[in-house]
């Protein structure tokens, strides 16, 4: 008995040493390892290239050895899919979203050498014939130079046939000026190849389909061409690196099914503060894992080519859902439910006939709009003329300023899906001539019921005649964190009779405001304005007056201009 105790006694010390040391070896495999390891993202993460240190892509392979390269820049220009949405403030464009919009460009840094210096100058709504009038472009000329890189990607405003602005068609050679082959290649690639840089084309990314069906503009296929085919033969014509990022990323989100691939994109708005309201997804624009994966296919495909890019890639590992899906880390849920105006039962202030309009006040009214005592108007007095405004008071109720708005508003609800343009004459009935009344048309992002509420503080702009003073006016305004007025104004104020022209339109993520008052036009262009903080379903667009200010408002056309795509 004793005996066989002693055998058991040396076994277990035999079988303890020999665990012992597998485990030493074991914990030394990961000391060693540990180096690679994925940081966690910082849920502030700026979009700017220099961020390095809030990057959680793997800092570099092992193995990397970048001390025989030559720094240089990598250049950059696009649309919104591949540009920065970092305001010069150093905050978001995205500020209220749950998941904000990144382009791709921002996240290339990831995946390169140190000794390459990114310099992003894409911008959100531009074509490659749009963006040769940005100073951005002029920029690129003057700045590229030997043994540079330059990244092209254009294609999703390109195919805008209904904006001679941008449209470029895909349909046409090379060799037809004008066409999107011969921009992307003598205004971009040759420029590259002329200062003795590399270029490098990208096919545009897919949008999101619910149904995995990347055929027709989802893959950007259209009746003017088929633009991801089009980078490719341009590529092939020219002996230009290319990336097919339209073919890599159908791959990828037909792979992954929607359910997963819509984690790829911006959403607007959560359910809660932690949670993302799904349906508000961006099926156009990325969030900052969607961005650093598309980057991470171009690190691949670069990876495994013969480009000069090539032994500048220091990282080809994968981004995860896990690791780089990330919220914005100030968003806060807002309870907004939009009224069923078909539904509503107005005052007779309020009343309209017209089908589609209707008629309300609300915010800092001075006084419940609602009560006829108060002086608030708008409402249809003959068929497709209205009467909008407060006044018939002691003194002048609502205003609109940088901490408070309340004003009449006469107004369509439209789908955020849709372009259109909306155009009418206002004619001044009654004015108080003060400080904080005004008069236009105006698109906003929320809409209510008559109601007194100073908390409504939304974003808006608007085709406007303002009072920025008892004696002085200026024209169009912008409110989004506090009320900026256009920069044109008189040095003296409207009067009753007075008449002006408002036009508001939108088209893709740019909406122009635009004011004609006597004999002359102001106009102001705003890209990529938040108009989603509140409702992520429907724009209101309308006309306004305010603060003893009363008109009549005439000559009202309203146009559906189609389906917003624009990037």
């Amino acid at each position: 008995m004793e005996e066989s105790m002693k055998k058991m006694k040396n076994v277990l010390k035999k079988t303890f040493s020999i665990f012992a040391f597998a485990s030493l070896l074991f914990t030394l495999a990961l000391t060693s390892c540990s180096g690679s390891d994925d940081e966690s993202s910082s849920a502030n993460e700026v979009q700017s290239p220099a961020d390095d240190n809030q990057s959680n892509v793997e800092s570099e392979d092992s193995d990397y050895d970048d001390s025989a390269l030559s720094a240089a820049t990598l250049w950059i220009v696009g649309d919104s899919t591949v540009c920065d949405y970092t305001k010069a403030d150093g905050t978001l464009t995205d500020a209220t979203y749950f998941y904000p919009r990144y382009g791709y460009g921002t996240q290339l840094y990831n995946f390169l050498s140190d000794k390459i210096t990114v310099k992003n100058l894409a911008l959100s709504g531009r074509s490659s014939k749009s963006f040769l009038s940005e100073a951005n472009y002029t920029t690129l000329k003057n700045g590229i130079k030997s043994g540079d890189f330059l990244i092209v990607g254009f294609g999703h405003n390109d195919q805008k046939s209904d904006d001679a602005d941008r449209f470029a068609s895909a349909d046409e050679s090379t060799d037809t000026e004008g066409s999107f082959k011969y921009n992307l290649y003598n205004y971009y690639a040759k420029i590259a190849l002329d200062a003795g840089a590399t270029p490098i084309l990208c096919s545009p990314i897919v949008r999101l389909n619910k149904d995995s069906d990347f055929t027709g503009t989802y893959a950007h296929i259209t009746s003017v061409g088929d633009y991801g085919k089009a980078v490719v033969e341009l590529g092939e014509e020219k002996n230009i690196q290319v990336v097919d990022l339209t073919t890599l990323t159908k791959e990828i989100y037909t792979a992954l099914g929607y359910d997963e691939a819509i984690y790829f994109h911006a959403m607007t708005s959560g359910k809660s503060d932690d949670e993302p309201k799904l349906e508000s997804v961006d099926s156009t624009h990325v969030n900052i894992y969607g961005a650093k994966k598309v980057a991470w296919l171009i690190a691949k495909t670069i990876k495994d080519s013969n480009c000069a890019l090539q032994p500048y890639i220091k990282s080809t590992k994968e981004p995860t859902k896990a690791n780089d899906l990330v919220k914005n880390a100030s968003y806060k849920y807002v309870a907004y439910t939009a009224v069923d105006w078909i539904s509503y039962s107005p005052a007779d202030q309020f009343k309209t006939t017209s089908e589609g309009w209707y008629g309300t006040a609300f915010g800092d009214c001075g006084g419940d709009p609602a009560t006829a005592k108060n002086g608030y108007y708008a409402t249809e007095t003959s068929t497709g003329v209205f009467k909008v405004g407060q006044t018939g008071t002691d003194s002048a109720k609502g205003k609109i300023a940088s901490s408070a708005v309340g004003t009449a508003f006469l107004f369509k609800q439209i789908s955020i899906s849709r372009n259109f343009t909306l155009t009418g004459t206002a004619k001044v009935l009654a004015t108080a001539s003060t400080k904080q009344a005004g008069f236009g048309l105006m698109l906003r992002d929320d809409c209510y019921k008559p109601a007194k509420d100073a908390s409504i503080l939304s974003n808006f702009v608007a085709a406007s005649v303002y009072c920025d003073t008892d004696t002085s006016v200026k024209f169009n305004l912008k409110f989004e964190n506090g009320l900026t007025t256009g920069s044109k104004g008189l040095s003296s104020t409207y009067a009753a009779d007075d008449t002006a022209t408002f036009t508001i339109k939108r088209l893709g993520q740019v909406v122009t405001v635009t004011t004609v008052y006597k004999g002359e036009t102001y106009t102001e262009t705003y890209t990529d304005f938040d108009f989603v903080a509140k409702d992520n379903d429907y724009f209101y667009a309308g006309f306004f007056a305010t603060r003893g200010t009363c008109i009549e408002v005439s000559d009202v056309t309203f146009t559906d201009d189609g389906e917003s795509q624009g990037a």
